[in-house]
């Protein structure tokens, strides 16, 4: 009974989501009309017209605009990815915000791209701007940045 409401929730947000936007989950998706916001567990994806993430835990808030549900703050947590163009981004927590269309990433975070491999404790990735910003988490720690051998051909 409970996985057939957690369906019938499913079948709702697809029927009702803004067509540039989805999330789908593995083990429970729970609609908070309430808080107009999603809490996903388990294999979460999540995906809108700029990126498509991954997480093990989800909470997406969302505003009502002409009939339809417009994500504006997705939280992601543990075992995050976030593939962005030709880029990936790894952490152990993400916040996107839709009004300034930043992703911020923290814990074990990395930067995945054909040409070269970035680590560090936090990153700040503009969307609108297509800058990066990564920071270590204090004096002790470093960030790092590894070149393909090819990056220059």
């Amino acid at each position: 009974m409970i996985k057939l409401f957690y369906m019938l929730i499913y079948l709702f947000i697809l029927s009702n989501a803004n067509s540039e936007s989805y999330v789908k989950a593995g083990e429970s998706l729970v609609w908070d009309s309430d808080n107009k916001n999603y809490i996903a567990n388990g294999d979460v994806i999540f995906k809108n017209e700029k990126f498509i993430a991954y997480a093990d835990k989800m909470v997406a808030n969302y505003i009502e605009e002409n009939n339809s549900e417009i994500f504006t703050i997705i939280e992601l947590f543990d075992n995050v990815i976030i593939e962005f163009k030709n880029e990936t981004f790894k952490g152990n927590y993400a916040i996107y915000t839709r009004n300034d269309n930043i992703i911020k990433l923290t814990g074990n975070v990395s930067i995945e791209s054909p040409t070269r491999l970035l680590t560090g404790y936090e990153l700040i990735a503009d969307i609108n701007n297509n800058k990066r910003i990564l920071n270590s988490a204090n004096d002790e720690s470093l960030v790092e940045v590894l070149l393909d051998n090819n990056a220059d051909n």
